[in-house]
């Protein structure tokens, strides 16, 4: 670890694996489960040495996961000014080159300055709820529709992606109809379909232009 990398005093340096960690904030938002599962539903489709774009990236976890497993070049998008810096720092801490978070709303990323067209695959752990929800006091722009819906991130998705990219995404079975027809409205055919067994979530991959055809199983997650 570099030692001029600052560490606030609300945030801590956690493990991710044996040897890469990850900040995260003692008393704030904190990654869960979810973003833990589509990481590893992401990570056995993604080839190694490919270019992924994290939207919604949070702290950074599912960038940071799949970069250190798949050797993957990632760019990830954060509308949070704090959370955004903080991922970059994780980064450094781990001294990886090939990741790096922007802070910038979905709705208004520089897709020029990405390169449209130019990712293998783009991974989104979104906001599950509509914003007529009472947002969460802890990022709620992370739990909550405040300033992207999950049409805008489909929208995106598919201008990020090349022909047969993927995208990746957890999300809540409530907004199953949502999420389908937002993919479908943009060219990002739905292929596979993991439902988690508690019945609450479900982890959904598509291909930018794919056949129409989907698998569907019942998992623990």
């Amino acid at each position: 670890m570099a030692d001029d990398i600052v560490i606030h005093p609300n945030e801590r340096v956690e493990p991710l694996d044996e040897r890469n960690v990850i900040l995260q904030t003692v008393d704030g938002y904190r990654f869960g489960s979810d973003a833990v599962a589509l990481y590893k539903f992401a990570a056995r489709y993604v080839k190694r040495g490919r270019r992924i774009a994290d939207l919604c990236s949070g702290c950074g976890v599912i960038g940071l996961l799949l970069a250190i497993d798949t050797g993957a070049e990632v760019v990830g998008a954060e509308i949070d000014g704090e959370m955004c810096d903080m991922s970059n720092r994780s980064c450094a801490l781990n001294g990886m080159d090939g990741v790096k978070f922007i802070n910038a709303d979905v709705n208004s990323l520089p897709i020029c300055e990405f390169g449209k067209g130019s990712f293998d695959a783009v991974v989104c752990n979104p906001p599950y709820y509509r914003s007529n929800n009472k947002a969460s006091a802890v990022a709620p722009q992370a739990n909550c529709e405040v300033s992207v819906c999950f049409d805008d991130i489909a929208r995106v998705s598919r201008e990020l992606l090349s022909v047969g990219g993927a995208f990746f995404t957890v999300h809540a079975t409530t907004r199953l109809d949502d999420v389908i027809s937002s993919c479908a409205r943009y060219g990002l055919t739905p292929k596979q379909m993991e439902m988690n067994a508690n019945g609450k979530t479900f982890l959904l991959r598509c291909v930018k232009g794919g056949k129409q055809s989907m698998d569907v199983v019942v998992k623990e997650f």
